[in-house]
């Protein structure tokens, strides 16, 4: 007696999770007697499943186009086979793939005529030096980064290696962008000059009293802040945002003490 109700509450939460992925009840039955039978023509798919045969075949058909299942012909009579059960998981993971790529894709296309805001969250250095990269390849030429940046936490060290950080200043001179940098007091003194001159910087420390960790961008209509320890970088496009943190900004930039 126990088996047949493990049998029946097995059954029925194989329904329930067949119905969860959209299959009707009677798609149900057909499944789950071709399950059982593996192989058969639709007259004994309809028997185990106590479907007439008409409907079984129009099911069956469905069921063939969505890939669950595969026929073949053997002396003029077609004979139905299930495919493995992982198929369906299969099936489904490439769909999850798919649908997060388009996530990606469509973020980017997301109201974009109407500015609506977007953030973006990455969490492994290859990804950040992407995303880095590819902010300055879309950059308008001869435009200006605004930076506030700590150069004694070495976030840019932790993130890109020498030739990749040549790589960016090298898509930077390309582009004739020239960066706005503020740093905190007394921070100067360790910032090799001819890596201020070679990058293109214009250079101030903040007043004394004002400290900052990490390093925060303002590039075209987004900011962007990031640490190398442990690497993490968030993107915000938000207009009003971008605006209040770029007031922001140019008040330090004035009460500053230019150092180039």
């Amino acid at each position: 007696m126990s088996i047949i109700f493990d049998t029946i509450t097995m059954n029925n939460e194989i329904k329930h999770n067949l119905a969860e992925l959209g299959f009707s009840e009677n798609e149900a039955k057909v499944y789950m007697a071709l399950t059982v039978l593996g192989e058969a023509k639709a007259s004994e798919i309809g028997k185990k499943a106590d479907l007439p045969r008409t409907t079984v075949i129009s099911i069956l058909e469905r069921l063939k186009s969505d890939n669950f299942i595969t026929t073949h012909l053997y002396r003029g009579k077609t004979y139905y086979w299930i495919e493995s059960p992982k198929t369906i998981a299969n099936m489904l993971s490439h769909r999850v793939e798919i649908a997060d790529n388009l996530n990606l894709l469509l973020t980017n296309l997301y109201r974009e005529e109407a500015h609506f805001p977007v953030a973006k969250i990455y969490d492994t250095k290859s990804k950040i030096k992407n995303e880095i990269e590819k902010m300055i390849v879309g950059s308008k030429r001869n435009s200006i980064v605004y930076t506030i940046d700590t150069p004694e936490s070495g976030n840019y060290a932790k993130i890109f290696t020498e030739n990749s950080e040549e790589t960016i200043m090298s898509l930077k001179k390309k582009r004739d962008i020239i960066t706005h940098t503020l740093v905190p007091h007394g921070s100067f003194r360790g910032i090799s000059s001819l890596k201020v001159e070679k990058r293109n910087i214009k250079l101030k420390e903040l007043p004394e009293g004002i400290n900052f960790s990490g390093s925060l961008w303002i590039i075209g209509n987004e900011i962007v802040h990031f640490s190398g320890k442990p690497p993490f970088l968030v993107t915000i496009r938000h207009e009003d945002i971008v605006k209040g943190i770029k007031a922001m900004f140019d008040f330090l930039w004035n009460i500053s003490e230019s150092k180039n």
